[in-house]
Order: C-alpha cells, then sequence, then structure tokens
C-alpha cells in the first residue's frame, strides 16, 4: 500500500481537469486490523476516470481519525497522488435521522403503554372474576339448602370462572413478555438518539483522494486510516469429558475465540478482520544514546544469598473461585515480535463498545486428568486435564473457560502456549480430598572448626487424606532451592525424605505420587541443606 506523504496541491491539480466525483454513499469498509487500542481501517471502490484523471471522495468518515496515517493507494497502473480533508457538517442529515428515531420512539411508547394498560385491566377483570365467584359461594351455599339443586348451573359458572383465569393468565405471561421486548427496545432507540444529539454528533470527516489513471478506465481507489477506540483479545472454551472417573484419559475440545470492541465512530459490516499483537506508537521518535553511569562498591564485601525459591508451577483458576456455520481454521502469520490472526469469514462488529465473541477454530485432542496440589502455594488438590496445544498456532495469553462432562467449572489464565507444546489447565477444587504442610525443621548451622561451609536445613510434612469412595492417585509437587553458582551445593537428605520422589533439578520441583485408597491417609517427609561459603550474607524469605 502506498504511504506517501499526502498533498493537498496535487488534489487541487486533480480538480482543475475535469476529475468525476463519488460523493455517495460513502465507500465501503473492506478490511480492518485490529491493534490493542485502535484499528487500521481499508475502505475501497471503484473510481471512473475523464481525461486521464479521476477523484473519489470517502464521506462521512469518523472525526478521531489520525489525518497524519491516511494513505490512498490504486490498483493497476493508476496511482494515488495525493489526498485532502476537510470536516463537513451533519447537521441536515443528523436532523433527519433525529426526526425519524423520535418518530420510532414514540410509536414504541404507545406500543408500551398499550400493552400496560392492557395488563392492567387483566387484573382488574381478574379482580371482578373472583368478587363474582365469592358472591357464586354465597348463593351456593343459600341453594344448596333446597331440596334438588340446579348442579349444571353450578358447573357452567365453574367452567366459565375456570376458563377466565386461564385465559387471563396465559395473557398476563405474553404480555409481560412483549413489554420485556419493548423495554429493551426503547433502551436501543434511546442509545442511538443520544449518539445523534447536537452535542455528540456535528460534523464528519470527508476525504477526498486524486487520482493519476495512466490508462486504467476504472481503477480500484483504497483509502487506510487508523482511528483509535478498538481493541480485541483472545478467548477461550476449554471442554473436557473423561472416559471414567475422576483421573485417567479423556477427550478434549479446544474453541479459540476472540473478543472485539469498538467505539470508533463507524461500524463494520460484513469486512474482512485482522487481529494485530503489535502495539504501534505514532510519532515514535528514533532513540537517543542515554549516559552510561558506572557504580562499583569496596572489594571484600560479603556475598549474599537470596532465596531461590521460583514458583514455577501454579494452579490458580477455577479452583480459586470456584453463528450459523461453525469455525473454521484461522490464519495465523508470525511476524517476529507480533503476530497477525485473520477470522476466517467476513465479520461485523458496531461501534456501540459492547464485546462480540467470534470464534475462529475448533480443535480436538487427547486428554488426560490428574489430581495435583502444590501446598506451599495453595493447600487444596486440584483437578487438572493435561494435553497437548492441538492448534496448529501459538496460543496467545487470554481468559480460558473450562468445562467438565458438560458442565461449567470456572475461568483460568491461559499463557502463551506454543504449537504441540504441553499445557495444564485446572479443573477446580476436588473437596473430597485434603492437604496440609507443616515445617518441622527451620535451623541454620555456621560452619564448624573443621569445614569452611555454613549450613541451611529446611523439613517439611505433608499430610494427605482421602474423603472420597473410591481409590485415586494424587501428584504433591513441592519447589526446592536452585543452585545457579557452583558455591551453593543443594542437598537432598534422602534418609529424611520420604522415598518414591522425582525430582527436576532444572526447575526446581519434587513431586511424588501417592495412590490413596477409600479414607486413608498418608504422610510425607521432605528434607534438604543449603550449603554454602561462611562468609556468604544469607537472607531467606
Amino acid at each position: 500500500m502506498d504511504t506517501r506523504i499526502v498533498l493537498s496541491l496535487t488534489v487541487g491539480l486533480a480538480l482543475t481537469t475535469g476529475a468525476v466525483r463519488a460523493e455517495d454513499p460513502a465507500p465501503p469498509i473492506e478490511k480492518v486490523v485490529v491493534f490493542a487500542d485502535r484499528a487500521d481501517v481499508t475502505r475501497s471502490t471503484a473510481a471512473t476516470c475523464q481525461a486521464g484523471r479521476a477523484e473519489v471522495v470517502f464521506s462521512g468518515l469518523p472525526t478521531g481519525i489520525d489525518q497524519r496515517t491516511l494513505r490512498a493507494d490504486a490498483s493497476g497502473k493508476a496511482k494515488a497522488i495525493g489526498t485532502t480533508s476537510r470536516l463537513v457538517p451533519l447537521e441536515e442529515d443528523r436532523d433527519v435521522r433525529v426526526a425519524a428515531l423520535r418518530k420510532e420512539l414514540q410509536a414504541a411508547y404507545d406500543e408500551q403503554r398499550r400493552l400496560e394498560e392492557e395488563l392492567q385491566g387483566l387484573a382488574e377483570r381478574g379482580g371482578g372474576v373472583d368478587g363474582y365467584g365469592n358472591y357464586f359461594q354465597t348463593l351456593a351455599r343459600e341453594e344448596a339448602r333446597n331440596a334438588k339443586p340446579d348442579l349444571g348451573a353450578w358447573e357452567r359458572v365453574l367452567d366459565f370462572m375456570r376458563l377466565e383465569r386461564l385465559n387471563a393468565s396465559e395473557r398476563r405471561v405474553e404480555l409481560q413478555v412483549s413489554l420485556r421486548k419493548k423495554a429493551r427496545e426503547l433502551q436501543r432507540l434511546e442509545r442511538r438518539l443520544a449518539r445523534l444529539a447536537p452535542s455528540a454528533v456535528a460534523e464528519a470527516l470527508s476525504v477526498a483522494v486524486a487520482v493519476e489513471c495512466r490508462g486504467e478506465e476504472r481503477p480500484r481507489v483504497s483509502l487506510s486510516y487508523v482511528v483509535p477506540g478498538a481493541t480485541w483479545k483472545p478467548e477461550y472454551d476449554l471442554r473436557f469429558l473423561p472416559r471414567s472417573g475422576k483421573v485417567g484419559p479423556g477427550k478434549a475440545e479446544l474453541t479459540v475465540a476472540v473478543v472485539v470492541q469498538q467505539s470508533t465512530g463507524e461500524d463494520w459490516q460484513g469486512v474482512e478482520l485482522n487481529l494485530s499483537t503489535a502495539k504501534p506508537r505514532l510519532g515514535a521518535e528514533a532513540p537517543y544514546p542515554a549516559p552510561i553511569v558506572i557504580q562499583g562498591y569496596k572489594a571484600g564485601e560479603q556475598k549474599i544469598l537470596v532465596d531461590a525459591m521460583e514458583k514455577r508451577e501454579q494452579l490458580a483458576g477455577p479452583g480459586d473461585t470456584a453463528a450459523a456455520a461453525g469455525p473454521q481454521s484461522a490464519s495465523f502469520e508470525d511476524r517476529g515480535q507480533s503476530c497477525m490472526l485473520t477470522m476466517p469469514r467476513k465479520a461485523s462488529v458496531q461501534a456501540d463498545g459492547r464485546p462480540y465473541w467470534m470464534p475462529l477454530d475448533v480443535v480436538s485432542a487427547d486428554a488426560s486428568a490428574k489430581l495435583i496440589t502444590i501446598p506451599r502455594l495453595k493447600p487444596y488438590v486440584f483437578q487438572v486435564v493435561q494435553l497437548k496445544n492441538p492448534a496448529a498456532y501459538p496460543l496467545l495469553p487470554g481468559r480460558l473457560h473450562a468445562y467438565r462432562s458438560g458442565s461449567y467449572v470456572g475461568d483460568t489464565k491461559l499463557e502463551y502456549k506454543a504449537a504441540g507444546e504441553p499445557m495444564e489447565v485446572s479443573l477446580g477444587l476436588d473437596e473430597e480430598l485434603r492437604i496440609e504442610r507443616k515445617p518441622i525443621e527451620e535451623r541454620d548451622r555456621e560452619a564448624g572448626a573443621l569445614s569452611t561451609k555454613k549450613h541451611i536445613d529446611r523439613a517439611y510434612r505433608f499430610k494427605l487424606s482421602n474423603g472420597s469412595r473410591g481409590g485415586v492417585p494424587v501428584e504433591i509437587r513441592e519447589g526446592v532451592p536452585v543452585s545457579k553458582t557452583e558455591e551453593v551445593e543443594i542437598e537432598i537428605v534422602k534418609d529424611d525424605t520420604s522415598p518414591g520422589y522425582q525430582l527436576d533439578k532444572h526447575r526446581g520441583i519434587l513431586s511424588w505420587v501417592v495412590d490413596l485408597k477409600p479414607g486413608e491417609k498418608k504422610e510425607l517427609d521432605l528434607r534438604y541443606s543449603i550449603h554454602l561459603p561462611e562468609d556468604w550474607q544469607v537472607n531467606l524469605r
């Protein structure tokens, strides 16, 4: 696309050579690229050339457009040689729309009043039927003293009152539904009227593009611009269907979607929608080198050992709180520092600021459910589904809604996952399992007569209990220190640590898989020591 500097002088040249103008209607929007806080909009239309020149007017554009971003292009050999813009008052057009909206709004108010009056009439008629029923009961008691009461008349009266109550009840429900629909219609009309108020909409931007045809008779002319007030974010639904029980294999279905919001001042109807993670900065200047500051400290000062525990694993999610055509595969383009998602079909987004949920893709994968607890972070046992990213593209950070066996279990935050990368999603707390973590020793030992090392001893006990009716395996994960220097040694004291554990030294995670029978309780112990030079200062948290 041509991004040259726009010159209004060139447009003046086009106007003096018999160019054809295309005022109304405004050329439609064909493509939109949505960024984190703005959108790049492209409109396109055909131009008619005369004497080798043409001019196309893009009218009714939002006044919030950053006019520095206006750029034009033409197809074939034709060339867009400049643009000019001006603000055009919309009072006449606005007054027509305001009058039509007010007429529609008044008709809606009249219909609402008629429905309310009919509902009130039903209530009064119901009171009359009840009064007549009481009167009939009095007459019936008197007539019951006769030797031969008219039972047929009684039956006709009772049938009449029962039918009246039934019809009134059905009509009352219909009227209440109609009133709710009418209330929503009134809110919509009032919002539209508010947006057309004189203080809100008074003028629009009109941009004229001058074209040099160069032998083309009807070149296609496009205008692109950046407008604020648009944003998007990814969103996911994960549905897990286990084969049986709490743990074991199952099937996972991942719905990849986006939520788009915009209040740019113009509706996007049936456009090609692209979603970018880039964060453009308008008017950015080249960086200027900052001064280099050198600081130091006196040689011989003690080194400091800080806490090397890192929260590399977390299960924060559901457990904390406790379109006619289906989606097709999305197009994903990796641009190094940013990426671009392209919607698989045309999309429409109104400029009302509401969130519009749009599915991009649905993919399935084999998955497995596990019970996992990280008691150092949270004293709960979580149901977790493990799988590999089944999409052919990375999953961007966003909100994930989790479902198990068709039931919604809660929301969690999904971090960036590359294609095929393993991922864990929490399915909420398991209320039938309990975990408790208690420190049993926290001791610091100074260097001895025969050693230049000091020692930090830590020991913890984990108590796990199963209150369910079935046996289950539970994975306990505990973070242990990670040494990133040769002077510091981390030792797992095997004699005082429960056997059967797995240790990931690089990630600093020690884990057990414990099989619990119904009603069973088990205890596990962990003890480790940190050995470091005696001249190091200890600052463990």
